[in-house]
């Protein structure tokens, strides 16, 4: 593993981080004053840490990444009119268990990460649970070769090794970057099962609730950390490790300064990239997302009446 950091180090100048299976342990990880940047630093870490994997945190490294981590990415893709098979052999592309091409980050974008899902086949009006698709970038971290694979045993290899470093990003991918929203609904008409996402049709003469605030009331009245607990969320150290994980996967709850908490764990119904408060994971764990039926019940559990 030694002498692929120090390559990746001298070549392509890439901020790399070490990694116990696919998850970084390192505190302040993705900072750049924490990255791996020189060879040397990257001798001494692998010599005294030979078993762990070597992953390149993408912003600094100036990557951004197309992961196809489901069969079904092919047929989304194609129907955007991109042919993922003719891609891979123009591109660099590391296989562990599924196919991730790596790119050269386009300038001044700012790209984050996106994530296409789709609903389980046990519930095609749902939200997604199963992950089809991601585009990466930003403070996130790739796995590099020759790491092993935690899930398979296999290390990663490259399909199509960098022989001329990594080219620009697609202009029919920076457009599915910038238009994701549109392009996520549109991944998800793709699915071979999903139906309509649930509509809740508004009640006809309702009147307007003008009573005191039932979210502002329910985050007040309940604690979150011992809601994330009562769900099977396990704290390890600051974090929790989420109970819809891999068993591979680091912990990837967070608990943030401003009382709500951040999943970075993208197979967790709060892995969304948005911070959530206690309403909201009473709302996703307990309601599926209905917001309107999870207002229902807070008011009811609080005894606030209509």
């Amino acid at each position: 593993m030694i002498d692929w950091a120090v390559r990746y180090i001298d070549r392509f100048d890439f901020g790399l981080t070490a990694l116990r299976g696919k998850a970084p342990y390192l505190e302040g990880w993705n900072h750049h004053e924490n990255l791996i940047r020189t060879a040397e630093h990257a001798r001494v870490h692998w010599c005294q840490h030979p078993n762990d994997n070597v992953g390149v945190c993408l912003e600094p490294s100036g990557l951004v990444s197309l992961d196809a981590d489901h069969e079904g990415a092919k047929a989304v893709l194609a129907a955007e009119g991109i042919d993922l098979d003719a891609l891979m052999e123009r591109t660099p592309t590391i296989v562990g268990r599924a196919p991730r091409l790596e790119f050269k980050a386009p300038p001044i974008l700012g790209l984050e990460k996106k994530v296409v899902r789709w609903p389980t086949p046990e519930d095609p009006t749902g939200p997604g649970r199963i992950t089809i698709l991601e585009l990466r970038a930003g403070a996130n971290q790739d796995v590099l070769p020759p790491s092993r694979h935690p899930d398979i045993g296999r290390p990663y290899r490259w399909a199509t090794p960098p022989r001329h470093g990594f080219p620009p990003l697609p202009e029919e991918l920076v457009s599915l970057w910038l238009n994701f929203d549109a392009f996520n609904q549109r991944a998800r008409k793709v699915c071979p099962w999903a139906k309509p996402e649930r509509m809740v049709a508004p009640r006809k003469h309702a009147q307007p609730y003008t009573g005191p605030s039932i979210i502002h009331a329910f985050n007040e009245a309940h604690d979150i950390v011992p809601m994330l607990e009562s769900y099977g969320y396990q704290r390890a150290g600051k974090r929790w490790k989420s109970p819809h994980a891999k068993a591979s996967s680091a912990p990837g709850m967070v608990l943030l300064p401003s009382g709500r908490v951040y999943c970075h764990d993208s197979d967790d119904p709060l892995g969304d990239e948005r911070a959530h408060d206690a309403f909201d994971l009473f709302t996703l764990l307990e309601h599926g997302g209905d917001v309107r039926a999870a207002t229902r019940a807070a008011s009811k559990l609080l005894g606030m009446g209509r």
